[in-house]
């Protein structure tokens, strides 16, 4: 899967989370993997970085290292700054593949459902930092068996 094509596949999974009439949106990973995508809500998402850490921790272990995943996409809802200086709800999907630096890009909340998003950027490294165990588990990942 190449990259623009996983940030499509997080948009589409944001965008269907934000139709569903229920708030805040868990926080989830979405898993392209060969035989399907998943998205898993972390219905039990910590409020401080380093619980953060240990959940996704032990999400890369247990799902994504035993999947092989080569890429990901993890999906929160949070606040932004806005033009006018009151915060605007944004959904930021953030995605991830082996061997390249992970992305982010976010849309607007509104009553009428999800914005258009913003050109995807670099994360920078000291953002939302608990998300490392998910770019590491993706970086071990094998590559496929051409010969299968």
């Amino acid at each position: 899967m190449r990259l623009d094509e996983l940030e499509l596949v997080c948009r589409e999974a944001a965008t269907q989370l934000a139709q569903r009439p229920t708030r805040p949106l868990p926080a989830s990973v979405v898993l392209p993997l060969p035989e399907a995508t998943r998205v898993v809500a972390l219905t039990d998402f910590p409020d401080d970085d380093p619980g953060r850490f240990d959940l996704l921790e032990r999400f890369a272990r247990d799902r994504m290292r035993a999947a092989n995943a080569p890429c990901y996409g993890f999906l929160a809802e949070g606040l932004a700054g806005s033009q006018d200086g009151e915060p605007l709800e944004v959904v930021v999907v953030v995605f991830g593949a082996r061997g390249h630096h992970p992305r982010v890009t976010a849309a607007p909340l509104t009553p009428e459902g999800l914005g258009s998003f913003t050109d995807a950027e670099e994360l920078e490294p000291t953002a939302m930092p608990f998300l490392s165990p998910l770019q590491h588990a993706v970086d071990a990942a094998q590559p496929p068996d051409a010969f299968q």
